[in-house]
């Protein structure tokens, strides 16, 4: 059976809006970790079903502006472009007063394995903030595998189970050039954040190609397991978001590939990025760890304790925000996606 790294926000969202203050959802009825009815693991229970239906776009598109406070923000901007990407089309938002400055940051979003890019964007809700933090936001797709699910060529091991070897590498690094040419981008404030195998994309996105990208968010993905297939050309802050109980990339790692989890090869856990990329950037050892915050509504309290590493080449910072107690899908609320934009656009590279 294949790994399956579907985002399930259709699902999350309709069960309990992230942004709600009503505390967390009902988990026998929504929890995404939760074992189905037969006793099969739960992660099997994803992998043999559908990444979406119909119904449930449904009430994914009548729950979205619920899930980012009901903001007009949350609706995609009529300005042209919307698309970029040409036979490969990536949905484009902009501020709502693009037109009053030249150069704008850009974020690229990267959906999960089975997801789609308007879903991932929904759940994390980033183009729904693009005129409150003053940005462009592109969301690309994934090609389908035969299954019909989405994915990145990131790794080997993820997530081209079809040997298409299709270089998302090139065309993700092509959008970026083509919204540098026709949306005011600035090529000195390009982010992205990515989930799951959107994270193992993003990453390698910053390993091969860092003349591009400022920043990275790798929220519950990894890497490959050798150090030195990675080796950027200048420093690229990274962060690093996982839950400690995410039973389909593991918070820890897997050093032999027999991982509890169904990703059947070693790959590192998020304190070895973070160590990773710490020497990379070349920064102090000295870590900066900040009080616990409340970003999952699925776990009662402040779940997530941010560590940070300064002192890094470039400018750049390496920064691990690890959530005890939260699954492969955090219900996040509305202060992490806040959090998760503001950090973003705060990295510059000093060169």
């Amino acid at each position: 059976m294949r790994p399956c790294f579907a985002l399930f926000a259709l699902v999350a969202l309709a069960c309990s809006s992230p942004d709600a203050a009503s505390g967390p959802p009902d988990a026998g009825a929504c929890c995404l970790d939760a074992a189905p009815a037969d006793g099969a693991p739960a992660d099997a229970a994803l992998a043999d079903g559908p990444a979406t239906d119909g119904a449930a776009a449904r009430r994914l598109a009548d729950a979205s502006d619920a899930a980012v406070g009901g903001s007009a923000d949350a609706v995609e901007l009529a300005v042209p472009p919307s698309q970029i990407g040409g036979a490969r089309p990536a949905a484009v938002t902009v501020p709502a007063n693009f037109a009053a400055q030249a150069k704008w940051p850009l974020v690229l979003v990267l959906h999960g394995y089975g997801a789609q890019g308007a879903l991932q964007d929904a759940y994390l809700g980033v183009s729904a903030r693009a005129t409150a933090y003053g940005f462009v936001a592109v969301v690309p797709e994934g090609t389908q595998d035969p299954a019909g699910n989405q994915f990145w060529n990131a790794i080997p091991a993820c997530c081209d189970f079809a040997k298409s070897g299709v270089d998302d590498l090139g065309y993700l690094t092509g959008l970026v050039d083509e919204a540098i040419a026709k949306l005011r981008v600035d090529p000195q404030r390009v982010y992205v954040v990515g989930h799951s195998n959107g994270g193992f994309m993003a990453q390698r996105l910053a390993c091969e190609r860092a003349d591009k990208f400022v920043a990275f968010a790798s929220i519950a993905g990894s890497a490959q397991a050798d150090a030195g297939t990675c080796k950027p050309s200048a420093p690229v802050a990274a962060l690093f978001i996982h839950g400690t109980k995410d039973a389909t990339v593991s918070y820890a790692g897997s050093s032999s590939g027999n991982s509890s989890g169904p990703l059947k090869v070693a790959y590192p856990g998020a304190e070895e990025l973070a160590s990773r990329w710490r020497t990379l950037n070349g920064c102090s050892a000295q870590a900066v760890v900040g009080s616990p915050l409340d970003h999952d509504t699925q776990v009662s309290g402040p779940e997530t304790l941010p560590t940070a590493w300064t002192g890094c080449q470039g400018a750049s910072r390496v920064d691990l925000w690890t959530m005890t107690g939260s699954a492969h899908i955090p219900l996040f609320t509305a202060a992490f996606r806040d959090r998760l934009v503001e950090h973003l656009l705060a990295q510059v590279r000093d060169n």
